[in-house]
């Protein structure tokens, strides 16, 4: 099975304060900021994890965009072989600034312990595996952009190896740009018109929003 086999089922871009849900608008709001924004989001979702409100900025922009890709969706696979690929370019840099200025001025030094209760990339996919029991292989990579390249060969890999059935493959990055997620369902699928054949192409293009 070759990567042109393999289909996008659900994809999600959440930017600007816009969640768009297979290429239509799920959700915007015009004001407050990007946090407020992912709580509102969340609460559309009529999600019920507590530990939502505990997490980094990282992880909940992360999870509730994974809530979105997967809404209304049963996957058909079973749970220890759906994978998660995700990427960015910064890590858990967000979070490690937040903890750099309670440690920064000598006169007012207060590290706090609670600042890293939920954060770094690998807690992020764990909170999601957790919470749809998820079991297969967890891969993190970081890049300096939006790399559809790894994320196609990647996630082909896992699925035409057998490694996988289902993978969740994305983008999820917080900096001072703003905040932006793109997260893809891929599965193998034999009906065409299920999804989108998955290719660099299709990827970049539902990253870009030019269906939107």
């Amino acid at each position: 099975m070759k990567a042109e086999d393999l289909y996008i089922t659900s994809s999600v871009v959440v930017r600007s304060k816009r969640a768009v849900h297979n290429g239509i608008v799920f959700f915007e709001k015009k004001d407050g900021d990007a946090l407020s924004f992912v709580k509102e989001l969340y609460k559309e979702l009529k999600c019920d994890y507590s530990k939502f409100y505990k997490m980094d900025n990282l992880c909940k922009l992360a999870f509730a965009a994974t809530e979105l890709l997967l809404l209304n969706r049963t996957i058909n696979c079973p749970k220890e072989e759906v994978a998660l690929v995700f990427s960015n370019a910064g890590s858990s840099l967000d979070t490690d600034k937040t903890y750099y200025a309670s440690v920064e001025d000598k006169s007012n030094y207060f590290p706090s312990p609670a600042v890293f209760v939920y954060t770094l990339p690998n807690i992020m996919m764990g909170e999601i595996c957790i919470r749809h029991q998820f079991q297969g292989e967890n891969a993190f990579f970081i890049a300096e952009k939006f790399d559809a390249d790894l994320l196609v060969d990647y996630s082909a890999n896992l699925l035409t190896s057998g490694k996988a059935k289902c993978v969740i493959a994305g983008w999820v990055e917080i900096n001072e740009n703003g905040w932006d997620a793109a997260l893809f369902l891929i599965e193998k699928t034999a009906k065409e018109n299920s999804g989108t054949r998955l290719s660099k192409e299709s990827l970049n293009e539902i990253y870009a929003l030019k269906k939107d």
